[in-house]
């Protein structure tokens, strides 16, 4: 996934490769459709569980949807700034220093 794409337009670009609707998008992934064509124009953001069916359909790997739409819910709660940009290479070591502890203990 390109990374100046956001999470919709690189939905509606699965979608359009595969000239499809959004409604037979939105019947096949259980997401309104109203709901789809705002996530699709950056307006919404889509639950977990609707970014895993979203994957599911178009056969995209899930757990790069969901990094994608983790870190578009960062960007959009807390700006993009230094600051965030900080705090998020904090969170990275943080959370690495856990995964590495949850190795040894395994």
């Amino acid at each position: 996934m390109n990374e100046n794409v956001h999470l919709g337009q690189y939905i509606k670009n699965l979608r359009n490769a595969q000239s499809l609707t959004l409604h037979q998008v939105a019947k096949n992934t259980d997401v309104d459709m109203t709901m789809l064509s705002k996530i699709e124009r950056g307006e919404r953001l889509p639950t977990q569980e609707q970014t895993k069916r979203i994957a599911n359909f178009f056969s995209v790997d899930e757990h790069e949807l969901l990094t994608y739409l983790t870190a578009e819910k960062i960007i959009k709660k807390y700006g993009a700034s230094e600051i965030t940009l900080n705090a998020v290479q904090l969170v990275e070591e943080r959370i690495e220093a856990y995964l590495k502890n949850e190795k040894v203990n395994e």
